[in-house]
């Protein structure tokens, strides 16, 4: 990403460049004249404010991640509410974060231009549900854009910050992982030199909702979402393209117009199907989607995810009249689940063509040639983690206490832990769910010890609350805090732990322990995981205390600490086994599972070149066969 960071300042329009989508986003919104961007990290949208801050100093602009989502909106949204354009980007489980603020912020309206950006991962890849955001933008009725391409990612934010300021309300640009990932080639336009001054009018009557002028926002808001509704009508991103004599229409939403595209091509029926491209998903330019319903007698919709669009359109073509068949993944012509391919949308524009594709032997061909090219893995913590000594600290220090045990998880790269051999955690649902659940385990009466893990960002975002009411209530819970200092899982962001904020500039390093100590929390002790002994003892001492109990377990992420010493010039100190000592127990492989060591001729070795030099493994070996050095 390096290198197209460089190209976000650069003032050459016209310029041709390879660019990924998130961050041709971020080059949009500064074209657009942004002047505020905030973010919780959250893949697949960390690249857009990631790219933003590198360039943030140049650009003159404000750039942050915030504690969580909802934090990262009210920054944008009271930005936005002083006249200045600002944008908020998260991935789709950030948008339940902002739902409460974001609803409202449709009754008091904005100001300077506010766009959401949100990235769906329908398939997931990295999330824990597949999630369609444009429900919210139906539920506050604002502006849904979907981009088609990276080209059209840059350039709908301009449209975006336009379409926010003339209906005075926040427009959502919702992205999925083929558009926020790859790369494209993108046509540069200028770089705004707009810089508002910041000119907050009060006005109790808009910013001040109260259920009184609450119900006058209301009648506002419904006036506002019809003439968006009109404005969808000429919005530029939307295409029709009829084909004489067609029967057979095809409505292409965001990337998925691509894949139409690609299905036509392949079954030589570019002249044969008319197509809407539609880039205003909320709401529906309905005199536009009627001219194409009107032309064809069958209509195939493609969209991601939830049949959000097919939904509207039968029953914009009932309430018309309209006799026509409309298929898409209501009617199993598209699956309901996972993500779209070329070759789906291909096998279904055959099946209504009545012609011959078999998609399964070309998504066999690629599967065989990608696994003859890619080993299999289990995902893990990488070798020297911090958190891998953490989770094996805990499960021996529940042995000790032998009253069972039940470990709830959290949002982060920990939640690899649930990877055998550790296999450390039972439950793993959400920002910030791991102490509330341990709670609750703890309130139904549960007698086994209840430890809730969650990392420092998380902690951060979502678990003080969380905490607090285990303090209220007296719940009998352990809470490990693993914090390594960064934000890793989505890219080695900086949190309030670090110590630098996203612009570079230092800032007061929060320590979990003393807002533990602050949330009423009897009970703290902070140890370094790689000091296995001290971090067992620590946990057991916690699991017995008769309140809530707090353990930071406190290493900098390994790759971080790498480096760091890189940059030092300090060379790891990788371990190995001393295979004379080594009873084979494979002790270190079945209850640790460093992936720098592995089985060979019924003994274990480990990989120098992966090997950080943690020692960790050295304090597990029962007969202390393994020690630094050769």
């Amino acid at each position: 990403m390096g290198m197209e960071v460089g190209l976000l300042t650069v003032d050459t329009p016209g310029q041709r460049v390879l660019m990924m989508g998130n961050v041709a986003i971020a080059r949009g919104a500064l074209e657009a004249g942004v002047q505020v961007a905030t973010s919780y990290p959250g893949t697949p949208s960390s690249e857009i404010i990631g790219s933003l801050c590198q360039v943030a100093r140049q650009a003159g602009i404000y750039v942050e991640w915030s504690t969580n989502e909802m934090v990262a909106f009210e920054v944008a949204f009271a930005a936005s509410l002083a006249g200045v354009r600002s944008i908020v980007a998260c991935k789709h489980l950030g948008m339940n974060w902002i739902a409460d603020p974001f609803l409202v912020s449709a009754y008091t309206g904005v100001n300077g231009g506010l766009i959401i950006v949100v990235a769906d991962d329908p398939h997931p890849y990295s999330s824990q549900n597949a999630e369609d955001t444009r429900y919210y933008a139906k539920l506050a009725k604002v502006p849904c854009l979907e981009p088609s391409d990276v080209q059209e990612a840059k350039d709908v934010m301009a449209l975006a910050f336009e379409l926010s300021e003339t209906l005075q309300l926040p427009v959502m640009v919702r992205i999925t992982p083929r558009i926020a990932h790859t790369r494209g080639i993108v046509v540069l336009g200028s770089i705004s030199r707009l810089r508002r001054k910041a000119n907050f009018e009060k006005d109790s009557t808009r910013y001040v909702m109260i259920s009184s002028n609450a119900r006058n926002r209301h009648a506002w808001l419904n006036k506002q979402y019809a003439r968006a509704a009109e404005l969808a009508e000429t919005f530029q991103l939307n295409r029709l393209k009829l084909a004489p004599g067609a029967t057979v229409g095809v409505i292409g939403c965001g990337l998925s117009y691509g894949y139409v595209r690609e299905a036509l091509h392949l079954l030589g029926a570019e002249n044969q199907v008319s197509i809407l491209k539609l880039a205003t998903v909320n709401p529906l330019p309905t005199q536009l989607v009627c001219k194409l319903l009107s032309s064809v007698t069958t209509v195939l919709i493609v969209e991601e995810i939830d049949p959000v669009i097919e939904t509207d359109i039968r029953s914009l073509a009932q309430g018309l009249g309209l006799n026509l068949e409309i298929r898409g993944r209501l009617t199993n012509d598209l699956p309901r689940e996972l993500e779209l391919t070329p070759d789906i949308v291909t096998a279904a524009l055959a099946r209504i063509f009545g012609a011959s594709y078999d998609s399964n032997a070309a998504s066999n061909y690629v599967i065989s040639e990608i696994n003859n090219l890619v080993t299999r893995r289990t995902p893990f913590l990488c070798a020297g983690c911090p958190h891998r000594a953490s989770y094996y600290a805990i499960k021996q220090a529940l042995k000790k206490v032998n009253r069972g045990g039940i470990v709830t998880g959290d949002r982060g790269c920990y939640n690899q832990g649930i990877h055998p051999p550790l296999k450390a955690i039972d439950t793993c649902i959400c920002m910030g769910a791991s102490i509330a659940m341990a709670c609750g385990f703890s309130k139904v009466g549960i007698e086994e010890p209840i430890v809730a893990v969650i990392g420092d960002s998380t902690f951060f975002h979502a678990g003080i609350p969380a905490l607090i009411n285990a303090v209220y209530n007296h719940a009998k819970v352990t809470v490990v805090i693993l914090d390594n200092g960064w934000t890793a899982m989505t890219g080695h962001q900086p949190n309030p732990a670090t110590g630098i904020t996203a612009m570079g500039d230092p800032t007061k390093m929060l320590k979990p322990e003393e807002l533990a100590m602050a949330c009423g929390v009897d009970h703290v002790k902070v140890v370094d995981p790689y000091n296995v002994k001290a971090t067992i003892d620590s946990i057991v001492e916690a699991i017995n205390h008769p309140e809530p109990s707090v353990v930071v377990c406190r290493h900098i992420c390994t790759l971080q600490e790498l480096r760091t010493m890189k940059l030092m010039g300090i060379k790891p100190a990788p371990y190995s086994v001393n295979l004379d000592e080594c009873t084979s127990c494979k002790l270190c492989l079945f209850q640790l599972g460093c992936p720098a060591m592995a089985a060979e001729n019924g003994k274990v070795k480990i990989d120098t070149y992966t090997c950080v030099g943690c020692g960790v493994c050295a304090q597990v070996c029962p007969v202390e066969a393994i020690r630094r050095g050769s």
